[in-house]
């Protein structure tokens, strides 16, 4: 039988260490209650749909990188990231806000839990080992689409 000697092998220390940089580098795990609270969850889907549907929301991922998107009424929104638009889609299911772009995630979609703190709106996504990160918030809001986004068309390939 092998001797214990109280280290951790190294698979595991492998894989503690890993998690760690990703919830220290990827943003903040989301907690329900308490000071570091991301805010109170908004699950249901009237809610959800109210705080996005005809909206621009302006904001920036947990690395610091700047976008904004436009919710359409009709489920298509425009998306703006390094002066690039891009056309997709945005639904609500399950209590979680989902978007698809073809130019992202190989065209899968994508769904956030969506939190709200004050106007703040806060989008966390699920990691493997079942907690959520912090994956982008809002700085701003506005109704309609003042920025003129289109919804529809090819993706841009950069400028």
């Amino acid at each position: 039988m092998p001797h214990r000697t109280g280290t951790i092998p190294f698979p595991r220390l492998l894989a503690l260490a890993w998690l760690v940089l990703a919830l220290v580098s990827g943003g903040a795990v989301a907690q329900e209650s308490g000071e570091d609270s991301p805010g109170e969850r908004v699950s249901d889907k009237a809610a959800i749909e109210s705080l996005l549907k005809d909206q621009t929301v302006y904001g920036r991922y947990a690395s610091g990188l700047a976008w904004s998107e436009y919710h359409s009424p009709d489920g298509r929104t425009a998306y703006r990231e390094n002066d690039c638009v891009y056309a997709g889609h945005w639904w609500v299911a399950d209590g979680l806000v989902c978007f698809r772009y073809d130019a992202f995630n190989g065209g899968r979609p994508a769904c956030f839990r969506l939190y709200r703190r004050n106007d703040r709106l806060s989008f966390y996504y699920p990691t493997r080992f079942g907690s959520w990160i912090l994956n982008a918030y809002t700085i701003d809001r506005r109704p309609g689409n003042p920025d003129k986004m289109p919804v529809e068309g090819q993706s841009c390939v950069g400028v």
